[in-house]
């Protein structure tokens, strides 16, 4: 059995950990705890149909990830008992008038022949989105996507921390070289990975996500994820708790303080959602996602016994658990269902 040393403990990291440990091998996770890790500040949305991206290779990655979302969560569930927030209420995609959201059920629907576990998709009115999610505005139609789900970042990180060392694993909470090791390193450090790798196509943005609750007297379901104008969307956390996102500031500091510009900014937004309800009990997360321009992850080696994972940006959470199964099968040699040289372009 090979031995791998993973250095970074995010989603990425981690989910590769899981599925290498899963396999039988001896697998030990380094994780600093840097603050900012972009999987706090996610939102964590599974719908990557509705996206609008021309990238094939990208697509591939998010589509096979959503199709092995509920199979790898009921295993990962089922060995940890623990929860990761997974679940599938459908999403409804908003648009500005009934011409664009015409284009947007037309696009979104072709997809179905190749995507079966996306489900139905239905168009909307302005009033049916009313009634499937009281809470929210009825200024838009939409289309709505029955496979769409979510899944908690935080729940979803600790119950494969779990997962690792039920299948013999260690996780370690501090900082490692990885040019102190001769074994195969699997550096996994997001938006810290320049400290040793000069990717110059890496780089990373501040997301900001405004979590907070609504007023209400009336009893309500779950609701689906909402995917608002632009790159808005909106996620229930808990009952009249939501989470709404996104800020995406280029930078290339490491300051993971909320801002009070982007407060407000996320907070008007959510007034524009929720126009009829109290917003209350405002709290910030901030995250800081590495991303590249194309959009790809980068997955390959850089030099002999050391592999890199990185630039999974806004997908990370649809992308991570299958890149974790794909990356694992590859370095153990067995089939992918990917081609992975589609994301090796050191």
């Amino acid at each position: 059995m090979s031995t791998f040393t993973i250095i970074g403990g995010g989603i990425a990291g981690a989910s590769i950990a899981y599925h290498l440990a899963k396999s039988g091998h001896p697998v030990t996770v380094y994780d600093r705890l840097d603050k900012g890790q972009a999987t706090s500040a996610s939102a964590g949305i599974i719908c990557p149909w509705v996206s609008q991206r021309r990238n094939k290779k990208w697509y591939r990655l998010v589509r096979e990830g959503a199709r092995y979302y509920p199979d790898f969560i009921k295993q990962l569930e089922a060995i940890t008992q623990l929860s990761t927030g997974y679940r599938k209420n459908g999403a409804i995609c908003l648009f500005k008038d009934n011409h664009i959201q015409q284009l947007a059920y037309d696009r979104i629907a072709a997809k179905q022949v190749d995507a079966p576990e996306m489900g139905k998709v239905i168009k909307m009115t302005k009033q049916q989105v009313k009634a499937m999610h009281p809470y929210l505005t009825d200024s838009y139609p939409a289309v709505f996507v029955e496979g769409g789900g979510q899944v908690n970042g935080e729940k979803l990180l600790s119950a494969l921390k779990v997962g690792v060392l039920h299948y013999g694993g260690q996780w370690l909470k501090q900082a490692k070289e990885p040019t102190e090791l001769d074994h195969t390193v699997i550096y996994t450090a997001g938006a810290w990975s320049r400290e040793h790798y000069q990717q110059p196509n890496i780089k990373h943005q501040r997301a900001e996500l405004l979590h907070f609750r609504l007023l209400a007297a009336d009893q309500q379901e779950e609701t689906p994820v909402v995917m608002g104008l632009g790159p808005m969307y909106i996620v229930e956390t808990e009952k009249n708790n939501f989470a709404i996102g996104t800020t995406h500031e280029d930078t290339d500091s490491f300051n993971s303080a909320p801002s009070s510009e982007g407060q407000r900014y996320l907070y008007d937004q959510a007034v524009r959602y929720f126009p009829d309800r109290r917003i209350e009990n405002q709290t910030m997360a901030v995250g800081l996602r590495p991303f590249t321009r194309d959009s790809l992850p980068y997955i390959g080696y850089v030099k002999d016994n050391n592999f890199v994972v990185n630039g999974l940006g806004s997908s990370g959470l649809t992308a991570a658990p299958v890149i974790g199964r794909e990356v694992a099968n590859y370095l153990t040699g067995k089939e992918t269902a990917l081609d992975l040289n589609d994301y090796a372009y050191f």
